[in-house]
């Protein structure tokens, strides 16, 4: 427990009342220092006696890049606090607010680095009802919060087009049922009017007959110091592009490696493997059986596709550009999970792209800067 500067100022009004009795009589001691000595044990008292404040969070769902996710605390004690959390890599370094205890806290946090980042501990100062005296309490309580990888629109690059190529097209007019979006999914396949029936953001997308995996894809990812982000985005690009095409895909990367499988669940697994993965390399067995290899250092990323080494650029606005800077496609109509996209780029070599996955930071145009998980490379 210590005293804040207004409890230091009454304390002093205090002192200075004893020693004007010393020379004007108990009446100045009993007009002055008797209320404030009052006030400063009632204010003593109400710290003593306040409950240590605890804190209960549950983990946000993980996302991309530019998405938006509510961290909730709900906070147990008493008395008037100052709760500071803190947050990885925001401008600010944590989020304060003010509130008397008990109480449910929620604020929005901004996506930005790819990562898995710990949001917390929260830090209360805790103050009497007079604001004289305060006690800080550290709670242990943190939240995990993943961060995807930003997955790229590949679906117009000529190469990766004629590689997962379909052999057999889906009977879309054969409905099959509802289920919950799911990054990844085709917009198409949105469900508008039940979508409409629920919350806010909560998408539902039609299944149809016949939609079936046609083999598996392998791929392989690695990436020299410094850029594990640029490979955990080009990897995760043509890991999306190989299960919507209705491949099965593996994934081998620094960090491990995710058997062959297809489906909601894992793609939900091989993004959260992307969204761990660090610089490095897999093993040589790996890399030389890959379907797909992905290797990413200072001179960009390079997909290896069928034998042939693959370069993809995508500009600050999801479209595809040249050699020369110049765009060449737009990539309007991708789903909201995808934070940029585009297509491809042939140079005049015959059908070999540029590509540049920076792994950069996705701003935040609505002003919850001050809010945002980010972060750097690994």
């Amino acid at each position: 427990m210590r005293p804040t500067l207004r409890g230091v100022g009454v304390a002093l009004v205090a002192g200075g009342a004893f020693g004007m009795a010393a020379t004007g009589g108990a009446r100045a001691l009993n007009a002055i220092a008797a209320p404030a000595v009052v006030v400063l044990a009632i204010g003593a008292i109400q710290i003593v006696r306040v409950n240590a404040p605890t804190v209960e969070r549950p983990d946000p769902r993980a996302g991309f890049p530019g998405e938006h996710r509510e961290i909730e605390l709900d906070v147990q004690g008493s008395g008037v606090a100052r709760l500071a959390d803190s947050l990885p890599g925001a401008e600010s370094g944590r989020y304060e607010i003010h509130t008397t205890l008990p109480d449910s806290v929620a604020y929005e946090l901004t996506l930005t680095n790819r990562g898995e980042w710990t949001v917390g501990p929260a830090r209360l100062v805790v103050t009497d009802t007079l604001g004289l005296f305060r006690t800080t309490v550290t709670t242990e309580a943190t939240a995990t919060l993943l961060v995807y990888p930003e997955v790229k629109d590949l679906s117009g690059d000529e190469a990766f087009a004629g590689f997962f190529e379909q052999t057999r097209v889906p009977d879309r007019q054969a409905f099959d049922t509802l289920r919950e979006y799911a990054p990844g999914d085709p917009l198409r396949d949105v469900h508008w009017k039940s979508s409409a029936k629920r919350g806010e953001g909560d998408l539902v997308v039609k299944e149809f007959v016949g939609e079936t995996t046609r083999g598996t894809i392998d791929i392989a990812a690695s990436a020299a110091s410094g850029h594990a982000d640029a490979m955990a985005s080009a990897a995760a690009s043509v890991a999306v592009l190989a299960l919507e095409a209705g491949y099965s895909v593996r994934v081998t990367c620094p960090d491990g490696e995710l058997p062959a499988g297809h489906g909601d669940e894992h793609r939900r697994h091989l993004l959260e493997l992307l969204a761990r993965t660090g610089a490095g390399y897999p093993d040589e067995r790996a890399r030389e059986g890959a379907d797909v290899l992905i290797e990413a250092d200072g001179d960009g990323v390079a997909a290896t596709v069928g034998g042939r080494r693959h370069r993809l650029a995508v500009d600050g606005e999801g479209r595809a550009v040249a050699a020369d800077g110049g765009p060449v496609s737009d990539a309007n109509g991708t789903m909201a999970d995808r934070r940029s996209g585009g297509g491809a780029a042939s140079d005049a070599s015959g059908g070999t792209s540029n590509a540049q996955f920076d792994g950069g930071p996705v701003s935040d145009a609505n002003g919850t800067a001050d809010h945002r998980s980010a972060g750097g490379e690994r």
